[in-house]
């Protein structure tokens, strides 16, 4: 790539915007997600102008995803010869979505984006653990990052599409700018500013075709939902992202107050057998259920988490009725995901992971008729 010194004020933004939230740090290795799509082109570009002055190193990688014929061929062409063309370390790797569709019995979109996180992260740790080797001795060793292109616009279909679904604060404070290993240096960019941007630079991208389909949900949103919330206000998509900026904060200050919750009154029956069968956590529910709902809710996602289960199937059906159990008679029992049970008793919540689901009516069979006891 030309060599190309001058930055506009909305460059210089993404630059301290990476910066203040701490994105990349001097001697990390950045690995792009390139589809060939605007979007993660102008990311390449634009990580590709930083690099020297923010002190990493940058590579590419593209995932063919085993669909869309030679559409997806032309894209894999594409990205190699643009990183050939900007002397960036390129990989390409090939997996089967429509097999994982069809095995697991989820969507093509699920499918291929699970396959690609996985190609994200087994190409980051090729990086990483190649870049360790090679820097034995140093007293720094830098990290490997996935960055990923989502920018302003991605974040307000996120946002609503959360809400639809019916999430609670943490779905609607949309994608966090880093999690883990995955950075997302563009979400404070409008899509505006990327295409004419590319357009000014002459840069090339390709488009795929699948997402102007509106039979996939986000796809709907982006293509006929938003254009109509611009109508009502051009500013419209700013304003849902930065209304995420807000959630996310006021989640920070949920999940700290049931973290201090959680650290005064729960008991750990073993620590040592945390995420593992006949893993045992115990909390007072008196004082607990004079707080929100909310508030509840929250301390009892840090329970699971301190158990040791994954919140991924999760819902909020499960915590309203774990919140109903407290608020029941007393020794009742709930069976929850991941083979855990919920049980109230002696004015306790108390969670545990068990060898398999105890349904209600073997419960019931093994000890006897429930009788209340608590008040």
């Amino acid at each position: 790539m030309k060599k190309d010194t001058k930055m506009d004020r909305q460059m210089l933004d993404i630059r301290n915007y990476i910066l203040s939230n701490h994105l990349i740090e001097k001697g990390d290795e950045v690995l792009v997600g390139l589809s060939g799509g605007p979007d993660s082109v102008f990311l390449l570009y634009a990580l590709n102008r930083f690099k020297e002055y923010l002190g990493y190193k940058l590579y590419a990688v593209h995932v063919h995803h085993g669909i869309r014929g030679e559409e997806a061929d032309r894209d894999m062409h594409f990205s190699e010869e643009l990183c050939r063309s900007w002397e960036i370390p390129f990989k390409k790797v090939f997996v089967d979505a429509p097999g994982l569709a069809k095995e697991k019995g989820m969507s093509l979109e699920e499918a291929a984006r699970i396959l690609r996180y996985e190609v994200f992260e087994e190409t980051r740790k090729e990086i990483e653990d190649r870049f360790e080797a090679e820097e034995q001795g140093c007293e720094k060793r830098g990290r490997c990052l996935i960055a990923v292109a989502h920018h302003m616009e991605d974040q307000a279909e996120t946002v609503l599409h959360n809400l639809v679904r019916g999430s609670g604060i943490r779905g609607l404070s949309g994608m966090e700018p880093r999690r883990g290993f995955i950075i997302r240096p563009l979400l404070s960019v409008r899509r505006e500013y990327i295409l004419s941007k590319l357009k000014e630079k002459g840069i090339s991208y390709v488009i795929d075709s699948t997402n102007l389909d509106t039979q996939y949900t986000r796809n709907h949103i982006r293509s006929e939902i938003l254009p109509g919330l611009r109508e009502i206000n051009p500013e419209a998509s700013a304003h849902i992202a930065h209304t995420a900026d807000i959630l996310r904060e006021a989640d920070g200050f949920f999940v700290r107050l049931a973290s201090e919750y959680v650290d005064k009154y729960a008991e750990l029956k073993d620590p040592d057998m945390i995420g593992k069968t006949g893993m045992e956590i115990s909390i007072p529910v008196t004082e607990l259920k004079s707080y929100p709902e909310l508030v509840r809710q929250y301390v009892m996602i840090e329970l699971i988490k301190r158990i040791g289960t994954p919140l991924k199937d999760w819902g909020a059906v499960h915590f309203r009725d774990m919140d109903r159990l407290i608020y029941g008679p007393g020794n009742a029992h709930l069976d929850l995901p991941y083979r855990m049970s919920a049980d109230y008793r002696k004015k306790h919540l108390v969670l545990k992971i068990n060898q398999e689901i105890i349904s209600i009516k073997r419960r019931k069979s093994n000890d006897g008729a429930c009788k209340s006891t608590d008040s």
